[in-house]
C-alpha cells in the first residue's frame, strides 16, 4: 500500500501542468453547461418525445449545399457536447444532460430511439423541465 502511495505521489508529483489543465478544463467545462444548458433545453420543442417517429425537420427543405453543410456543424457541436457530457460524468457539470443535448443534436440512424430511452431515465426529464419552467418554457411531454 506504501508503495502505490508513494507511486501516485510521484506520478501526481511529474504531472502538475497536466493536472493544472485538467483542473482549468473541468472549470470551464462546468461554467459552459451552466450557461448553455437553459438555453438548449429551451430550444427542444414541447412536442418533440410526443411522436412514434422523429418529427421531421425544416432542413429537408434547404439546397443539397446547406443540408450537407448544416449536416456537418451539427454533427461536429454534437460530438463536442457528447464528449464533453461523457467528461462531465467524472468531472463537475451536467454530464447526462449534456450528453442527451450532444446526442440530439447529432444525426445519426437509431438516434430518435436512444433519445427516447434517455429522457425516460429516472430523474432526466424532471431537470429538463426543471430548466425549461426557469427559462419559461412548456414542459416537455411524453408518449405513453
Amino acid at each position: 500500500m506504501v508503495e502505490l502511495w508513494e507511486l501516485l505521489s510521484s506520478w501526481l508529483s511529474a504531472n502538475e501542468e497536466l493536472l493544472f489543465w485538467m483542473a482549468a478544463g473541468s472549470a470551464l467545462m462546468l461554467i459552459g453547461s451552466i450557461a448553455a444548458l437553459p438555453w438548449l433545453v429551451g430550444k427542444i420543442p414541447s412536442d418533440y418525445f410526443n411522436h412514434e417517429n422523429e418529427p421531421d425537420s425544416t432542413l429537408l427543405q434547404k439546397s443539397p449545399l446547406t443540408r450537407l453543410t448544416i449536416y456537418i456543424v451539427r454533427n461536429i457541436f454534437g460530438l463536442i457536447l457528447v464528449v464533453a457530457g461523457l467528461l462531465m460524468l467524472v468531472l463537475p457539470g451536467q454530464g447526462i444532460l449534456t450528453l442527451l443535448l450532444g446526442i440530439m443534436v447529432a444525426d445519426f440512424p437509431g438516434k430518435y430511439r436512444l433519445e427516447q430511452w434517455i429522457i425516460r431515465q429516472r430523474g432526466i426529464l424532471s431537470a429538463i423541465n426543471w430548466f425549461r419552467k426557469r427559462g419559461g418554457h412548456t414542459p416537455l411531454k411524453l408518449t405513453t
